[in-house]
């Protein structure tokens, strides 16, 4: 049967739904009371949005939706709404001035979308296309890609060392950055498969990014105003160059894993999705425990050493642990005010899981993945929350 496309004016109807959708939604996550306005839905010349307190109307640019993911769409709604706060709440005026600052604090609105000059053009680019960082943070994704490339090494005790280097590196770089509380840029990334469930795969490769590459993982939805869809998102946040390093292992994850399917399947001649699904959640959690071997390693050498020591007899790896990033957890708290978790369940199967395993245990992570935006759909925040 044929997929009958939308007219124009059905998705302008269903844009509109959603944006009052949107405002609720905001209204509510921010637990602000503001009156639903009238929105709509029109070319601005020279404007991303508009509010207009007189008439109370909302108006969101035609080509702001046409032209730029709902991403953006929400940035400049949240940024008019902070305009509505300050006329019905904070009865100041229309300016970007400090009770307009006060309104984007409590709705949290973005940094870039503050300014009155919205600029919505700039490039997206990966950890390796990074360029415009603090040197000291450059320094470290440039050894980090050395690294990377020492690990394509065909000697596996060589291409393991290299792996080691880079969570050593990375597990400093950490450590001296909250010590001493050096200042940080902390974005979010969304991950958009344009799929409407989160697959098991993913759910255990956001969980391995939490807990070995300092960032935060939130599972969430993003609607899609040219398809009129929901998709569910994975979005990591936390300082830039984790954020980066994280985005680029899970690519390399995805990436493995069905490579390694495919493999494994074809010597089989297996068919339907449970053995695959009990072969690649094998295949993270083997690397998961590669990554823990890692760790335990890192852990006796730097007692052994004695490298960095706080007086408890606690090693640099261990103290990690402890460790939390009070401005990664205020990011998050203002990226997702209502923040609560849910606990993913699936079935496995033995034989597969465990072959998958022993093949995840085998991967080291190297330089060279073809990590394209478009095939992942990934868009990268600046200071988002």
């Amino acid at each position: 049967m044929t997929k009958v496309k939308p007219t124009f004016a059905f998705l302008e109807e269903a844009w509109l739904r959603q944006l009052y959708a949107e405002f609720e939604s905001i209204s509510y996550q921010y637990r602000v009371s503001l009156r639903k306005p009238l929105f709509e839905i029109r070319d601005l010349s020279s404007q991303w949005g508009q509010w207009d307190p007189l008439t109370r109307t909302l108006t969101i640019s035609r080509r702001l939706i046409l032209s730029h993911s709902w991403e953006h769409v929400l940035g400049v709604l949240k940024h008019e709404m902070a305009h509505q706060f300050v006329t019905e709440i904070l009865a100041g005026d229309s300016g970007h001035g400090t009770a307009f600052q006060k309104a984007c604090d409590a709705l949290g609105v973005p940094a870039e979308y503050r300014s009155s000059g919205l600029d919505l053009g700039e490039p997206l680019r990966t950890w390796q296309e990074t360029s415009e960082v603090p040197e000291e943070d450059a320094a470290v994704l440039r050894k980090v890609e050395k690294l990377l490339a020492m690990a394509e090494s065909t000697n596996e005790n060589e291409a393991f060392l290299a792996m080691s280097r880079v969570r050593d590196l990375f597990q400093k770089y950490n450590i001296d950055r909250l010590m001493n509380r050096k200042k940080s840029r902390y974005v979010s990334l969304i991950v958009n498969h344009k799929k409407q469930k989160v697959d098991r795969l993913q759910r255990m490769i956001a969980s391995l990014l939490t807990g070995y590459y300092f960032v935060e993982v939130v599972f969430s939805d993003q609607y899609d105003a040219q398809q009129n869809q929901t998709h569910k998102t994975m979005e990591i946040l936390g300082s830039e160059q984790n954020v980066l390093m994280a985005e680029y292992v899970y690519g390399f994850l995805r990436q493995q894993s069905e490579s390694l399917w495919l493999a494994y399947r074809g010597q089989r001649s297996l068919k339907g999705a449970a053995p695959k699904m009990s072969f690649q959640s094998g295949v993270v959690a083997g690397f998961r425990r590669k990554l823990d071997s890692l760790e335990s390693m890192r852990g006796k050498q730097s007692e052994a050493n004695n490298s960095w020591n706080d007086g408890t007899g606690e090693s640099e790896s261990t103290a990690l642990v402890k460790f939390n990033d009070p401005a990664l957890r205020k990011f998050l708290k203002s990226r997702f005010p209502r923040l609560t978790s849910v606990r993913s369940g699936g079935r496995v199967l033995g034989e597969h899981y465990d072959r998958g395993k022993a093949q995840g245990e085998k991967i080291v992570i190297h330089k060279g993945i073809n990590n394209s935006r478009g095939s992942q759909g990934l868009l990268l925040g600046r200071g988002r929350g």
